[in-house]
């Protein structure tokens, strides 16, 4: 027997979706037939997005924003429900990271990781919930990172930010399975996406595939297909999870 995601009739909203794994997230959600409101700050790149979302016959909306700030967040999901009808699944992918060893770490790229990387998702899921909450059915998926369980040197930002995304979707999730939202997050190991040079500060991408037990990066599809899991009705028993995709990194 084969097994079919549908998200026919479903409306999603993916941050961070002009490239890597929010682009790849927003594709597969158009494959299994959902219309997408892609975020980013980049308008160009939720262009390249939308055509290939459109190449599929499912609706693209793209909307420039910045999901640290908390008036452009909420015109964001009130788009989604207004010009495409409705908002049942979110994807909190925004994300960046600024390495730096801890005694050089400035105040201000401290605030900005952590504004990109967890304030974003506090504010995207609080005014999504809103809508989910009423209509008693929601599906959020907040990209963690292996990097929010075990860490490297140099980049003390990055890995508190993302161990608090791990927790963040657990308290969400428990508050919030009483409205029929399921949220639980995903935590990708070494991916191939544009973000891995700045992480790796340098180091050859070898030396880390040779790290890694499957001796391979992630494709970001690979992560997407994640996404896609926990956004349908198969995963409706998952309440709180961080699904990690590492290749086997992060057995001990």
């Amino acid at each position: 027997m084969s097994i079919e995601i549908n998200l026919e009739g479903k409306v999603a909203v993916v941050t961070g979706a002009g490239r890597g794994i929010g682009k790849s997230v927003a594709v597969v959600m158009a494959q299994a037939g959902a219309d997408v409101v892609l975020a980013a700050r980049t308008a160009s790149q939720l262009d390249e997005t939308a055509k290939e979302v459109r190449s599929m016959g499912q609706r693209a909306l793209c909307l420039p924003t910045d999901v640290s700030q908390k008036s452009e967040v909420e015109k964001l999901m009130t788009a989604a429900v207004e010009e495409l009808g409705g908002l049942h699944i979110l994807v909190n992918n925004a994300g960046i990271v600024v390495p730096a060893p801890l005694f050089e770490m400035k105040e201000e790229d401290w605030d900005r990781v952590l504004a990109i990387n967890l304030k974003s998702m506090f504010l995207c899921t609080q005014a999504a919930g809103r809508y989910m909450a009423k209509q008693k059915y929601g599906k959020i998926v907040n990209m963690a990172s292996t990097g929010g369980i075990v860490a490297r040197p140099n980049n003390a930002s990055y890995h508190a930010s993302k161990a608090a995304v791990i927790h963040f979707t657990k308290a969400t999730a428990i508050e919030w399975i009483r409205y029929n939202i399921n949220v639980n997050s995903i935590g990708p190991g070494t991916t191939d996406t544009e973000l891995l040079d700045e992480f790796l500060q340098n180091s050859p991408r070898e030396k880390t595939i040779k790290g890694i037990p499957i001796r391979r990066l992630a494709d970001c599809m690979e992560v997407a297909n994640i996404a896609l899991f926990l956004a349908s009705d198969l995963s409706s028993y998952l309440v709180g999870e961080n699904i990690i995709v590492d290749g086997g990194l992060t057995i001990p």
